[in-house]
């Protein structure tokens, strides 16, 4: 018996609908896979690339702050590099007293934070040291005020254009011309002002600064150390000891962090080892503002045999900064970071986890102390 016609078609219609339907499942299957090994191998390379663009910022970012305070370094107005009270034109009335006496006071470091003391803060929790140096930098800052006519050492005030700058009780500030300057800490109230013409007295008494009451001045100034006039164009500039070391965040992972009287405030995340060496001008008795050796801060102590902090006049800078992510990297990457065996060259270190790691190195010379 022959089938007929319409039969023996639906017949190969439906064997062939089976098979077209596993070649089609094949074929998808193989473009899925083609998709997918695609994706997972964009994703990956979108992953590393963002992260490594996220450490080149931060590790950029951080180094430029750095710099910008490093190079002002012992600023304190017209002539800084000229004024200190070895030359008796920088009068330093603070009391207690302010380990600062001029240009060549500027800087300190902290090998591994070893003798740093966090200072206390009204404004915040501080944050703990967690690794690396620490670097403090002393310095003039912000805007710089002019007087309205001249400094009285008797009622011990002077009298300010305006109080733009932001000075306040117990801040540290800094009075200077062409010729000398002086420091003090204001022991009034001073009202902030805008830039104009807005009056402000500070006061530089021998008590009555910060919370208590008990930080002031000296009894008694040194003849001419607080005379200012107004045609000598002396202005006044709020003086700020900064801080620079890696912390530990709120959320655990390691940050560069910046510290002054003003408060705490974390400057870039992912930041996990500081390392720094000072270049020294060994040339003496007459220093040419050449660095000659880079040496570490424990090997830099005041006294005449060694080198010490005044003959530093660069500052060389390495960060380690990490990215935000984990498993980056296929296997434990590798990066030079911090010379430990003092033969220049920093040490081969292997990373404990797969995340990504960069190095970043700078050197900034002290512009107050060199030519």
């Amino acid at each position: 018996m022959r089938r007929s016609p319409a039969r023996t078609r639906r017949a190969r219609q439906r064997g062939l609908t089976i098979i077209e339907l596993m070649i089609s499942m094949t074929i998808a299957l193989i473009v899925m896979g083609a998709i997918t090994y695609v994706y997972i191998g964009s994703r990956g390379a979108y992953r590393a690339n963002e992260n490594l663009a996220r450490v080149q910022e931060g590790g950029r970012f951080a180094l430029d702050y750095i710099a910008q305070d490093l190079r002002m370094t012992s600023y304190t107005g017209c002539r800084s590099r000229s004024l200190s009270a070895d030359a008796g034109t920088f009068y330093n009335i603070t009391q207690p007293a302010i380990a600062f006496n001029g240009a060549g006071d500027g800087v300190i470091g902290y090998e591994d934070g070893t003798g740093w003391v966090n200072p206390t803060l009204t404004t915040a929790t501080p944050i703990a040291h967690a690794a690396g140096d620490v670097l403090t930098v002393r310095r003039s800052a912000g805007l710089q005020t002019g007087i309205v006519g001249s400094s009285d050492p008797v009622a011990r005030t002077v009298t300010l254009r305006h109080n733009a700058m932001g000075a306040r009780n117990g801040d540290l500030v800094v009075l200077s011309d062409c010729k000398q300057a002086m420091m003090f800490r204001v022991t009034n109230n001073p009202a902030t002002t805008g830039i104009g013409n807005y009056p402000t007295v500070l006061q530089f008494g021998v008590s009555g600064g910060g919370l208590d009451g008990s930080l002031g001045n000296a009894a008694v100034i040194t003849p001419g150390a607080a005379d200012f006039a107004e045609g000598s164009r002396a202005g006044a500039m709020r003086f700020i000891e900064t801080t620079y070391f890696v912390g530990t965040n709120p959320a655990g992972r390691r940050s560069l962090y910046r510290v002054s009287a003003d408060g705490i405030e974390e400057l870039v995340d992912n930041v996990e080892d500081m390392d720094i060496v000072y270049g020294v001008d060994t040339s003496m008795p007459e220093p040419d503002d050449i660095a000659d050796t880079y040496v570490r801060a424990n090997s830099l102590v005041a006294a005449p045999a060694t080198p010490n902090w005044r003959q530093v006049v660069s500052v060389r800078i390495s960060l380690l900064v990490v990215g935000p992510e984990g498993n980056i990297t296929t296997n434990a990457q590798t990066y030079a970071f911090r010379d430990t065996t003092g033969d220049g060259l920093p040490e081969t270190q292997t990373a404990p986890d797969r995340r990504l790691r960069q190095v970043f190195t700078t050197t900034i010379a002290l512009r107050n102390r060199v030519l």
